[in-house]
């Protein structure tokens, strides 16, 4: 497919109305194909034609649309399908998934804005399968992963080569970065998509209940263990586990997952029984692994073999150029989510969210736009709505009173104080402040004059 062709959806449905509102819904984004009935589609994908995502209603009357579905994964199993019901009661979500698994099932009384998000998850996972994906546009669609910062792009492509292999992964990274969003990636992608993806995270918990989390037990093995239970590795058998802070896990569990990984075995606590499990593993932590292990915190043994592949996570500080984006993502997943109006940033009010320090990474910036936009009664949040917020984040690089000003008084004294720091991290050297700050090196002398600002010797 050229860049410039559209993506192929098909539109299959014996009710000529729904047939022209999806048409009218997504022709502006993507070529639409319309079909009455099951033979019409299975026709022309007889015929050669290629479709990136269907849509599909259930009961029709020539064919229905389960049938329709299990002859079109005949001949192309990679090919998603939505189906889009009218009569939900007459059918088992649960029987579709498990016979067909199609890519979503949804009724066609939901806001049109789900199937929208729907159709372009579905169409950005089959141009991927197809090798003709936009890895920015995928990661953003189906992972919910914003950026197309030299960093970001790099950590697309490390999880498009490994995802489909068997290797162990070490997602690295600060709080707050998006680690489980890369394990949701990878498995999505992986060969295992069909089976669970079990998420654990491993700190906040005495050693004993972890162990027991993990592995399981049996009723009676320890007081209030009343039922057996089955532990994460069981339940992720053929699937991906994702341990959490796996630094945080005490040195014995450590060396009970080190026997699952060479083995595949593991007992549950208060059994002889040995079980079985296959799964793949991916960890993350933002500990110092290496420090722990010189302090005999953290087993060496294990440490190589989870390290198979490793991604780290940049802190947001070292991402700025993403910090628009994610805003404009924030805002929309907010008003989808949650149902807030639609809120625009200025242009100087993103230049202040992009000069903070975010201690607290990309959870922090979505913590701190959610206020934004819920405590601003214009539909523009302003330079002054962002100092507003962060005047009471003092964890940041920078920490302004702005008790008592004006609007004109906090824009100009944060302004002072922002390239005042930023003079001073480049040795007072106004080309390279310049360019930390995107703006015009004669401007800024406008602005470092106008503002009294001293240029030390």
């Amino acid at each position: 497919m050229e860049t410039n062709e559209k993506p192929v959806i098909a539109v299959v449905d014996d009710d000529e109305l729904m047939r022209e509102a999806h048409y009218e819904t997504f022709i502006d984004d993507y070529e639409v194909k319309t079909f009455a009935s099951g033979p019409e589609i299975l026709e022309a994908l007889g015929s050669g034609v290629v479709f990136n995502a269907v849509i599909m209603d259930i009961k029709m009357a020539k064919m229905d649309g389960l049938k329709t579905a299990s002859e079109i994964q005949k001949s192309d199993g990679d090919l998603p399908i939505i189906f889009c019901t009218g009569y939900p009661g007459d059918y088992s979500e649960r029987d579709i998934d498990s016979a067909l698994k199609p890519f979503e099932y949804m009724i066609k009384t939901e806001r049109p804005v789900k199937l929208q998000r729907a159709v372009r998850n579905a169409v950005a996972m089959n141009l991927l399968k197809k090798g003709k994906g936009d890895l920015v546009k995928i990661a953003r669609d189906n992972y919910k992963m914003i950026g197309r910062s030299r960093a970001m792009v790099k950590i697309y492509e490390t999880i498009e080569k490994i995802a489909q292999t068997e290797a162990k992964v070490m997602v690295l990274g600060p709080t707050g970065t998006g680690k489980e969003l890369v394990a949701r990636a990878i498995h999505r992608q992986s060969n295992r998509v069909d089976k669970r993806l079990v998420i654990f995270n491993c700190n906040h918990k005495s050693p004993d209940l972890v162990e027991s989390e993990l592995f399981g037990h049996i009723k009676g093995a320890f007081t209030g263990a009343i039922a057996d239970r089955i532990g994460s590795f069981e339940y992720a058998d053929g699937g991906t586990l994702f341990l959490d802070e796996v630094g945080d896990l005490d040195i014995t569990t450590q060396a009970k997952i080190l026997r699952v990984l060479e083995s595949g075995e593991f007992s549950r606590i208060g059994s002889n029984d040995v079980i079985n499990t296959d799964v793949r593993l991916i960890c993350a932590t933002n500990c110092d692994l290496q420090a722990m292990i010189s302090k005999g915190k953290f087993r060496q043994d294990l440490y190589y073999r989870l390290k198979q592949i490793v991604i780290n996570l940049p802190p947001l500080s070292e991402r700025t150029e993403d910090i628009p984006e994610l805003v404009h993502y924030f805002i929309e997943r907010l008003h989808i989510e949650k149902g807030y109006p639609y809120k625009v940033f200025e242009s100087r009010a993103l230049d202040l969210l992009c000069q903070h320090s975010w201690p607290g990474n990309v959870r922090d910036l979505f913590n701190a736009v959610e206020g934004m936009v819920s405590l601003t009664s214009s539909s523009l949040v302003t330079a002054e709505d962002v100092a507003g917020i962060l005047e009471g984040d003092d964890t940041g690089s920078q920490y302004i009173d702005m008790h008592g000003l004006s609007l004109a008084e906090r824009i100009r004294k944060y302004e002072a104080s922002l390239i005042g720091q930023t003079l001073a991290q480049t040795n007072y050297n106004i080309s390279a402040a310049s360019r930390m700050l995107k703006t015009d090196r004669n401007n800024l002398r406008k602005k470092i004059k106008s503002l009294g600002i001293e240029i030390e010797p």
